[in-house]
């Protein structure tokens, strides 16, 4: 009995489940499309999906001995050269650093001490004195001698005799080399000494004077003599000092 009603109600015409499903099924798929349709008609009004744009393309013109010509069927346009355009460039300046360098401090060498000159017992006193020859030797003429002379006193001022007095250097070129002995020319004092050269007339500075014991041992440094020549001044002066 119960297989037959069964039979019978499908018999009926009232759908059976399976078929509810399926018709549901494809109103949500009509759906779906819908919205899809509805949202790309939104994007495109609001521009974010933008038709394709068809561009042209123009033929470019070709270039000839004469300019630039245009393909056939439009209007011909020659573009001929105005001048030839120069570019100028301008070098910048090149940024080479300078380097200053600090001078590396050399060891230099000590420079050797000169050894004190001896103190010599003996100094001229003053300076060397000219004088006319007349002084002492009135009986010649200006020509005839070069005189030099003078005294060598001790420490107390005293003469002191038997003393070298050297005469060296050259006179117009000629060597001197002449020794005297203190107390040997008494117009000059007790302990005078002279020289007498031939009067050349001429200016030297060529010519010393020093003092010497009797053994040959230095008592003086040399003094150079300036001899002018004048007739007024051919007779030198030169005294010495004991100082010690």
């Amino acid at each position: 009995m119960v297989k037959r009603r069964a039979s019978a109600d499908s018999q009926s015409g009232f759908p059976s489940m399976a078929r509810r499903k399926r018709g549901s099924c494809s109103s949500i798929t009509v759906g779906i499309v819908l919205m899809i349709i509805i949202l790309i008609v939104l994007l495109a009004a609001s521009g974010i999906i933008s038709a394709p744009v068809v561009r042209k393309t123009t033929p470019l013109p070709t270039q000839t001995s004469t300019g630039f010509a245009l393909p056939a069927g439009q209007a011909s346009v020659t573009l001929e050269p105005t001048g030839t355009a120069t570019a100028t460039v301008t070098a910048l300046p090149s940024l080479t650093p300078t380097i200053t360098r600090t001078p590396t401090p050399t060891n230099s060498p000590s420079p050797t001490p000169t050894p004190t000159e001896k103190s010599m017992p003996f100094v001229v006193r003053g300076t060397p004195e000219g004088l006319s020859h007349t002084l002492f030797h009135p009986e010649y003429a200006c020509e005839d001698y070069l005189f030099i002379g003078g005294q060598v006193w001790d420490l107390q001022d005293s003469a002191l005799l038997g003393l070298v007095v050297r005469l060296g250097g050259t006179y117009d070129g000629d060597i001197v080399d002449m020794t005297v002995e203190s107390g040997s020319s008494a117009i000059y004092g007790r302990s005078g000494y002279e020289f007498a050269l031939t009067n050349k007339q001429i200016a030297e500075s060529n010519i010393f004077i020093q003092l010497e014991d009797a053994s040959g041992d230095v008592l003086s440094t040399r003094t150079f003599l300036n001899i002018t020549g004048s007739c007024q001044a051919n007779l030198v002066i030169v005294n010495f000092k004991q100082v010690r």
